[in-house]
């Protein structure tokens, strides 16, 4: 396989290839995350895209529906594999004001990943804004790049990113702030949308501000929920990312997540922690 273009490639049946830049960082043949959970917020908008169409919820003048994702939660059930993946949604419960909706992805018939996601219309001014009391992050075009990906890191979907680091650094144990940019869209051929970054980006917090080292445990998260105030905008996600463990082999890790134009969310994962030669 050639370098990657894209996270997935689709396939003529339906399916989606997933390509090297979907690597995770515990083994070549794995996913990270990100790119599976993002896969499903595409079924998602695409779902919600369609039921606006058909004239079952709110939509504007071109069709699209006048909300967002205001809530993702994603369960991993096991590993997934680098290869075919398949995904499905529906919604749960209809409404104009607020719809649930329901997702899985899948490996040759097996459920390796399940989501619900809230919906939620958006009617501008309809209060006034109470933004999220942080002070305003530097622009990540004004931050210096990252130091290059040390060799046991540099593959998969961690060198698929652009890096702009505030604060700590992926092989410094310790919370982080982080500017991240993916250098492929989630399918080829297609533009990620604001959401499908986000998520693709947020299920790597718990690397970023891992309070072990790669190389001596792993770190996997459960599951990953996403709140989101306003739909993303921009290219840049910002993490700040704080994990915290207990020492029997329980960890969390919460986050904070912005845009350009400020924050705009957060996020919190379910780690399961141990050394390499205990799991």
């Amino acid at each position: 396989m050639g370098e990657p273009t894209a996270f997935y490639e689709p396939d003529p049946d339906g399916s989606f290839v997933a390509t090297d830049a979907t690597q995770g960082p515990w083994s070549p043949d794995l996913q990270h995350g990100g790119p599976p959970s993002a896969l499903l917020v595409r079924e998602f908008e695409a779902l919600i895209a369609a039921t606006a169409r058909d004239g079952d919820s709110d939509s504007d003048s071109e069709g699209h529906p006048d909300g967002h994702l205001a809530k993702i939660a994603m369960d991993f059930h096991g590993p997934v594999p680098v290869g075919p993946v398949r995904v499905r949604a529906s919604v749960l419960k209809p409404g104009r004001r607020a719809q649930l909706l329901a997702g899985e992805l899948s490996v040759e018939g097996r459920v390796v990943l399940s989501a619900r996601a809230w919906w939620r219309r958006r009617s501008p001014g309809l209060v006034p804004d109470v933004p999220v009391q942080a002070a305003p992050l530097p622009d990540p075009d004004d931050v210096v790049p990252a130091d290059p990906l040390p060799g046991h890191l540099d593959h998969g979907w961690i060198a698929s990113m652009d890096y702009r680091y505030l604060a700590g650094f992926v092989t410094t144990p310790g919370p982080a702030t982080v500017w991240v940019r993916p250098k492929f869209p989630l399918v080829a051929g297609e533009t990620t949308s604001g959401t499908q970054r986000a998520v693709l980006v947020s299920d790597g917090a718990s690397g970023f501000s891992a309070a072990l080292d790669f190389r001596t445990h792993l770190f996997s998260n459960l599951d990953l929920v996403l709140s989101f105030l306003r739909p993303p905008v921009g290219p840049w996600v910002a993490l700040d990312a704080v994990s915290a463990l207990d020492g029997a082999g329980g960890g969390t890790t919460s986050t904070r997540l912005a845009d350009t134009a400020g924050y705009h969310g957060f996020a919190l994962q379910t780690l399961y922690v141990a050394p390499h030669h205990a799991v």
